[in-house]
């Protein structure tokens, strides 16, 4: 038997320089991308406690009360100044009609006195109740006519619409037809 000859050992294959250097690359900005995540995130949790302690009453700029001295901005003066009634809307008087007679803001009244207490205003809220005489309520309505005050008819809370009726159909319509709460 012959002796077998040992084999000489077979060249390690040559690693390939480009493909070590292109993995190097991308493992190194692998590694770029997390330190820049990191402290993208670290310095977001910075601004996030600075702007929590400094805004934390709101979105202010972190002051405690209302500070010192008398101040001499649109909001220094007294809270009488602040309210305004040029912007608060039309003025009405409320007016209800009812079987008793008519009342002007709670109070009893005559026509003549509810033209009186309405005269300064832009518009009368009438509220005409089931029971109410018609002749009260046409005596009313000629009077604030003749004024040139606006009457807003009201209708009752809690009634049908049948005993109360519209505006329109109420202002021509007979009391036979309405039922007395």
């Amino acid at each position: 038997m012959s002796p077998q000859a040992p084999k000489p050992p077979a060249p390690n294959p040559t690693p390939d320089r480009r493909f070590a250097k292109d993995v190097a690359k991308h493992l190194d900005r692998r590694r770029m991308r997390r330190r820049l995540f990191g402290w993208t995130l670290v310095l977001g949790a910075i601004a996030l406690a600075a702007s929590y302690l400094t805004c934390g009453q709101g979105f202010g700029l972190g002051g405690k009360g209302p500070g010192k001295g008398e101040g001499s901005g649109p909001g220094s003066g007294p809270i009488e100044a602040l309210i305004s009634t040029d912007d608060a809307g039309p003025r009405r008087c409320q007016i209800r009609v009812a079987a008793g007679g008519i009342a002007v803001d709670g109070k009893p009244a005559t026509v003549d006195e509810a033209l009186a207490a309405c005269k300064g205003v832009t518009a009368a809220e009438v509220l005409v109740t089931g029971g109410a005489r018609e002749g009260d309520w046409e005596d009313l309505k000629t009077a604030f006519d003749r004024a040139g005050i606006q009457i807003l008819r009201v209708e009752p809370k809690g009634g049908s619409a049948g005993s109360a009726g519209s505006a329109n159909s109420a202002d021509s319509a007979g009391s036979a037809g309405s039922a007395a709460p």
